[in-house]
């Protein structure tokens, strides 16, 4: 029969070296876990930086809005130019399609601008999903009435000049609710004074589109 002593001891022994062998692996288990989990934080870290940082910081953006004006329907394309991170230079080009009533009769009225102005950033929120801006310039185009013709429906002479080059100034507001980083919703309110315009000196502007983060 074999001694209790060392039998106990023999028990003992391999109670031991079982507990180390588990420790160990629970121990690489957690430092696997750790690391993982150490690296996943680093890349949501880095992706979300640099994602705000594109967003915070892009200079050229487009944007391309349709919508109301008096007695019709425009469409307006801007391209924003930022000289710091709020401010920017915006450039438009704008089309405008309406109708005059001339001796009772419907006649069209086209106009063909381009608009230069300065904005600058009135509002935004921390996330910097929101921006509204408020901003002035001024406009130059083209003003076409009864298709460049002379004559109306009924024969009688049209007492407006048919083509014309007007200029002008106007001021509006610009908000941006970003969707994504790089795409946004645009909303566009503006009032335009032409000061030589056949159809009157004041043109309202309403319009929705999206907002394009170029660069």
């Amino acid at each position: 029969m074999q001694n209790p002593l060392a039998f106990f001891s023999f028990a003992h022994n391999l109670a031991e070296k079982s507990l180390k062998k588990t420790s160990q692996i629970n121990k690489t288990g957690f430092m696997k876990k750790l690391f993982a989990n150490k690296t996943l934080l680093l890349l949501l870290f880095i992706v979300g930086s640099s994602l705000s940082s594109y967003s915070q910081s892009h200079k050229l953006a487009l944007s391309l809005t349709g919508g109301y004006v008096d007695s019709g329907f425009g469409g307006l394309a801007t391209l924003d130019y930022k000289v710091n991170e709020f401010d920017y230079l915006q450039f438009g080009l704008q089309g405008n399609f309406t109708n005059l009533e001339v001796q009772n009769i419907d006649v069209p009225v086209n106009l063909y601008a381009f608009n230069a102005g300065f904005f600058f950033d009135v509002l935004r929120n921390n996330k910097r999903t929101f921006a509204l801006s408020l901003g002035a310039g001024g406009t130059v185009g083209s003003e076409i009435i009864n298709s460049g013709d002379t004559k109306l429906e009924n024969n009688q002479d049209l007492d407006l000049d048919p083509s014309k080059i007007v200029f002008g100034a106007y001021a509006g507001i610009d908000a941006d609710i970003f969707l994504i980083p790089t795409i946004a919703i645009n909303i566009k309110a503006q009032e335009i004074y032409h000061f030589n315009s056949e159809i009157g000196e004041l043109t309202p502007y309403f319009g929705v589109g999206v907002k394009l983060i170029l660069k």
